[in-house]
């Protein structure tokens, strides 16, 4: 028997959750409920002023930072909030920097992930039901240089290829920059320039029933810039972004830091700070607490394992376990909760998923039915030590 049947699984090959590889893994968050309806009541409210969401979602490594970025995106896609005045288009973006890195090279990031084919089809729909389209794009943006890239980008082709390039903040040449009608390359006069090129897009979004919303991960990744211009021009951006004047792109950002002082300087500088607004960063704490680990890891097991075939194999062959605990015995869940609250920091939802994966390979390699004292005694105290 695989490793799926041996276990019960529910359409999975493994304990293992990871949305990156699973899109349908981004459902899942478990044993953080007052967490959860925070974090939703945070993001109803800012669908109402200032018209999109400006969050911040940090803790320590293994804290779930990621999973809560894809399920708040899930959750946002499928339960939209009664406030969002669209359908929410998210877009995930897993940041790269360098020690030289600048706000141009998160913009291509974020343009990139937004993708051309999403921005042409939103100026088709645009022009689709426009008596005027042109007017309609001056109502975008108050910069004819993006009016004039919009235009070009909605008739495809060469330039409209050279206008989404524009856009993205890629440089062009004298010719291109003729040939598409703009008076220079973007980005050239600051940064300003850039975020005015998304906040168009989020505008164009708007005006055919969407609200743009950015998923952005690994933003500690920040610590890598080394050169001061260039540290700047990323506040310079995430502070217009966090701005009021912004209603059109919503973005939700993710980073690593043990504590706030840890995080990247220009994410919680006071200008930025004070437009997010306090109650906007958020923090994931370790479980820490037995009671945490125990709801956490039996939420878990609930939605992974098929339950009523559990239960019919605990019954059938006298297993010493519960549905609550299945496939562990009774106490060896006990203990591996024990476990994974020797150490508050390490107390982590990926060490606990990792363990209960472990614990159980080595379960299904040793052909043994349920995970018993003696697995979580070996495999815990490697994770959690």
């Amino acid at each position: 028997m695989d490793f799926k049947n041996w276990f019960c699984l529910k359409d999975r090959e493994s304990f293992t959750i990871d949305p990156k590889i699973n899109p349908a893994d981004a459902r899942f968050y478990f044993g953080r409920a007052q967490l959860d309806q925070r974090m939703k009541n945070q993001l109803k409210r800012a669908f109402i002023d200032p018209q999109v969401p400006k969050m911040m979602v940090w803790g320590p490594y293994g804290c779930g930072k990621t999973q809560t970025l894809y399920y708040l995106a899930y959750w946002m896609e499928h339960d939209k909030p009664v406030s969002c005045k669209g359908k929410p288009h998210t877009v995930h973006v897993e940041i790269e920097v360098r020690s030289k890195s600048t706000a141009a090279e998160w913009h291509l990031q974020n343009m990139e992930a937004l993708g051309m084919a999403a921005v042409q089809g939103w100026l088709k729909e645009l022009f689709s039901k426009s008596a005027d389209f042109d007017s309609e794009l001056v109502k975008l943006t108050s910069d004819p240089n993006l009016v004039q890239a919009f235009s070009h980008l909605r008739g495809g082709g060469d330039l409209g290829f050279a206008a989404w390039r524009w856009i993205t903040g890629q440089s062009l040449t004298s010719k291109e920059l003729q040939e598409i009608k703009v008076t220079r390359n973007l980005g050239s006069v600051g940064v300003g320039d850039l975020v005015a090129s998304l906040q168009a897009c989020g505008s164009l979004a708007a005006a055919v029933g969407h609200r743009l919303v950015f998923f952005i991960d690994e933003m500690e990744e920040l610590q890598n810039v080394r050169t001061g211009d260039a540290a700047e021009s990323w506040h310079q951006y995430i502070r217009k972004l966090a701005d009021n004047a912004n209603s059109s792109v919503g973005f939700v950002v993710g980073f690593k830091a043990d504590t706030r002082d840890d995080a990247p300087e220009m994410l919680v500088r006071g200008d930025v700070s004070s437009r997010i607004s306090p109650n906007n960063y958020i923090e994931l704490e370790t479980l820490a607490a037995p009671a945490n680990v125990q709801q956490f890891v039996q939420e878990m097991l609930a939605h992974l394992v098929n339950q009523e075939e559990a239960e019919k194999r605990i019954h059938a062959g006298s297993l010493p376990s519960t549905k609550d605990t299945y496939p562990f015995t009774a106490t060896a869940f006990a203990l591996m909760c024990d476990y994974a609250c020797q150490d508050v920091i390490k107390s982590t939802p990926r060490n606990i998923i990792r363990t209960i994966n472990e614990c159980a390979i080595a379960a299904w390699d040793g052909q043994q039915k349920v995970i018993n004292d003696d697995i979580v005694n070996e495999i815990a105290p490697i994770i959690f030590g």
